[in-house]
């Protein structure tokens, strides 16, 4: 019988090991390195939507970073407060966004689009109802999108 090359059966041993542990490691990243997609940028809005129109801010705020900004200047304490006192003095509200264009990264998307917000108080037969322009940042980490910045414009309309 003819003996075997050890040089060769290491070499074979080390390229197998390769061959199962590299695509093994690759699989296991490629959720987090695959480019933001359109698709998953219209499902975090609708959830967006839902939350807001559901009146859970909980919910809501989870699908912010801990260090989102609105407008620029708001930091996610002040918004988080902002939305809680929306919900506690409000019957129902009622939220449509149309989306004018979404710009994808390998990591984040830029959205923009208008919005309009009709808001019923409880106890009084009052609405107020607000429509502008609004933008949002949105980043991906450990797999999911949040929000990073969200700016938009609008004033009541009577």
């Amino acid at each position: 019988r003819k003996e075997e090359d050890p040089v060769s059966v290491k070499t074979l041993w080390v390229f197998l090991f390769l061959m199962i542990t590299i695509p093994l490691s690759i699989g296991s990243r490629a959720p987090s390195l695959a480019a933001v997609k359109e698709e998953e940028v219209c499902e975090f809005i609708d959830e967006y939507k839902d939350c807001f129109l559901n009146m859970e801010v909980d919910a809501l705020m989870a699908l912010f970073f801990k260090d989102a900004t609105e407008n620029r200047m708001l930091p996610y304490t002040d918004i988080e407060e902002a939305y809680r006192r929306t919900v506690s003095i409000s019957q129902s509200i009622s939220y449509q966004v149309e989306i004018y264009s979404i710009q994808t990264y390998s990591q984040s998307a830029f959205v923009s689009g208008r919005y309009e917000i009709i808001q019923t108080f409880k106890g009084i037969r009052r609405k107020r109802a607000f429509r502008g322009d609004i933008q949002w940042v949105l980043v991906r980490k450990n797999g999911s999108l949040r929000i990073k910045e969200i700016n938009y414009g609008g004033n009541p309309l009577r």
